[in-house]
């Protein structure tokens, strides 16, 4: 084990990723009117036999950290497989087990990935996330076909599997939708980009905030003629968190349930907007 401060995990922490949570898998009858944008609660699943339970029983430490060198620099030109790397990596939180806030991690050879020590575009490239760990000597090895979880929706997964709750949050019930509905002044199909001056979560990728700007695409109550400026509703506290506008060029596409009547207009949404079936909106 690395010389240092020791960090020991206990109840799960849920942190700032409480605005956030994993996507669900819960089944809809119709298509979803949405775009494939990624999004605050898309865990990345390139792997589907691979679920955040399992991996949690195979690791012997499972920590929340950035990587702060690499022995080897890999460009992100280099075609798959990659070879192996060996990395320093700063703890920031531990999910599983128990360490110094300092241990060294080696990637093993032929990954699809690759470790950097600088923040790239390039999704092969992980430098930050949630590290799934064997121990190997003195230090640890990276498993499982993605061994650094970067995306929003990956520690608010683990989280949940923590706290014994599913992996993925189901979608908006139809009780909630229609009491949202029932609220609304308007409802409108539309592209909601983040304001970067209320941001209130950073992630490796993408960071999150709780003020927007609709772009509607198609109203479905009321009217919006432009663009509108709105704020995210009161959440419930759940483990996980639920949603956040992504501070993104491309936004992030769903159906919004919007109430006007303070003046600020306020969405009401307390699970994914993209996740909403426009056929289970009320009409009438």
């Amino acid at each position: 084990m690395t010389r240092g401060h020791i960090v020991r995990t206990g109840a799960v922490v849920i942190v700032a990723s409480l605005l956030l949570t994993a996507c669900s898998a819960h089944p809809e009858e119709e298509t979803m009117r949405t775009s494939s944008t990624p999004s605050p609660t898309a865990a990345a699943d390139p792997n589907p036999q691979e679920p955040v339970a399992e991996l949690l029983a195979e690791a012997d430490l499972v920590v929340v950290g950035k990587v702060d060198s690499v022995d080897v620099a890999i460009d992100a030109d280099q075609p798959r497989p990659r070879q192996a790397q060996t990395a320093t990596v700063t703890v920031d939180q531990v999910l599983k087990g128990e360490t110094a806030t300092t241990i060294t991690v080696t990637k093993p050879a032929g990954t699809w990935y690759f470790l950097t020590d600088a923040t790239e575009k390039s999704y092969d490239a992980k430098w930050a996330g949630v590290f799934t760990l064997r121990k190997n000597g003195t230090g640890y090895e990276l498993f499982g076909n993605t061994g650094v979880q970067d995306d929003a929706g990956a520690l608010p997964a683990f989280q949940r599997v923590l706290a014994g709750r599913p992996e993925r949050v189901p979608a908006a019930t139809e009780a909630q939708v229609k009491d949202w509905a029932a609220q609304a002044d308007t409802i409108v199909f539309a592209t909601a980009r983040g304001a970067s001056d209320h941001v209130t979560l950073r992630t490796p990728r993408t960071d999150f905030s709780t003020s927007a700007t609709l772009t509607p695409i198609e109203v479905l109550k009321g009217t919006m003629a432009a663009p509108m400026q709105v704020v995210q509703g009161p959440q419930p506290e759940t483990v996980g968190g639920t949603w956040a506008f992504p501070v993104t060029e491309s936004g992030e596409d769903g159906i919004y349930f919007i109430d006007t009547s303070s003046g600020t207009p306020t969405v009401l949404n307390t699970t994914r907007p993209s996740q909403i079936n426009e056929n289970r909106i009320p009409r009438g």
